[in-house]
């Protein structure tokens, strides 16, 4: 199983197509050069344009996800607001002291160079 990858599940679909045209139109010139009869560059284009509707899936599906993320987000802040924030910042400075610790030395440090 594959991992979720958003970035390269988009930018699969946006190159894909042009991969697909390249790679069929290569393969058309060389068919039609070695022509005896056949054409076999179709079943090219078949696997190219099912590998982009394939990509054009993921991107859809990784779009889906990313809306639903932004809702639930949207949704969790406008039912909680600013206290839901509060506890969860409170949340990550007991469960994370090691970097609530960095950033007080980096602050700290800003502070004496500024």
């Amino acid at each position: 199983m594959k991992l979720f990858r958003p970035i390269t599940n988009l930018t699969d679909a946006i190159f894909m197509p042009f991969k697909a045209i390249f790679v069929v139109g290569l393969c058309w010139m060389i068919n039609a050069m070695t022509y005896h009869g056949q054409w076999w560059f179709k079943w090219v284009a078949l696997g190219m344009g099912i590998a982009v509707v394939v990509s054009f899936a993921r991107a859809a599906r990784t779009l889906l996800t990313l809306l639903l993320l932004a809702w639930a987000g949207r949704w969790v802040y406008r039912r909680y607001g600013d206290q839901a924030r509060a506890r969860f910042d409170e949340w990550a400075a007991r469960t994370q002291p090691q970097a609530r610790q960095v950033l007080e030395v980096i602050q700290g440090g800003a502070a004496r160079m500024g």
